[in-house]
């Protein structure tokens, strides 16, 4: 049986976090495709409860949810699974969950069902350094001679469903992190490549503005560590 994890913070806590979102995007909508792009705050959190505890997962796509009723979805965590959490909306939290095998798992989830775990400070260097994966995307961290920066470097592709049909997409570029992130640029140029990279615990959020490659190519996701 399929079940994913979300976690949470404190109640008390997490209400002081950002909500906004994607502009023009539903109040309502927590959505893989724009999870790590419709925040700048990101909590790492645990669900409630022991084992045999379930807090559900819950729609999008009626005007009512994620309110209980028809919004309720199959898919779940138990206590003590680990959820990545963006933003509130009412009594839910948008929340991420990667099943140690399969796709990972967007949804609503009840915030009373979750809690946080201690903040992360600043990571450290060496925190960075290796090639950090989400699907068939790649961005590689190593260590540059100017004390306090690293050399950055990615790829990412698109397959369409046409033999031959493939964009791709590139990152290289010196970065000094600050507070746990990297701010990537090509240029100011609005049509240059953008993306923000933030260290969450052994998660790297990647966030880009869709001009990092050719159609369809996006860094966008989160990222674990590739083991040596």
């Amino acid at each position: 049986m399929m079940r994913v994890l979300v976690g949470v913070i404190s109640v008390a806590l997490f209400a002081g976090l950002a909500v906004a979102q994607m502009p023009g995007n539903p109040e309502n909508w927590c959505r893989d495709g724009f999870f790590t792009r419709d925040s700048q705050t990101f909590r790492i959190t645990v669900a409630n409860g022991g084992r045999a505890a379930k807090a559900y997962f819950y729609n999008d796509d009626r005007d009512e949810c994620p309110e209980p009723g028809m919004c309720q979805r199959k898919a779940f965590v138990v206590g003590g699974d680990e959820l990545i959490v963006n933003r509130s909306f009412g009594d839910y939290s948008c929340a991420w969950y990667a099943p140690t095998s399969g796709r990972p798992t967007v949804g609503w989830i009840k915030t009373a069902d979750l809690r946080f775990n201690n903040l992360f400070g600043d990571p450290l260097e060496r925190t960075w350094l290796g090639e950090w994966t989400y699907g068939d995307n790649s961005i590689e961290f190593t260590a540059n001679k100017l004390p306090g920066f690293l050399n950055v470097t990615g790829n990412a592709s698109w397959v369409g469903a046409n033999p031959g049909n493939v964009h791709v997409g590139e990152l290289d570029g010196r970065y000094e992190p600050k507070n746990g992130v990297i701010d990537y640029s090509d240029g100011d140029n609005e049509y240059d490549c953008k993306a923000t990279m933030r260290l969450l615990g052994r998660y790297l959020i990647v966030a880009d503005n869709l001009k990092c490659g050719g159609v369809n190519v996006t860094f966008s996701g989160i990222y674990r560590k590739k083991q040596k």
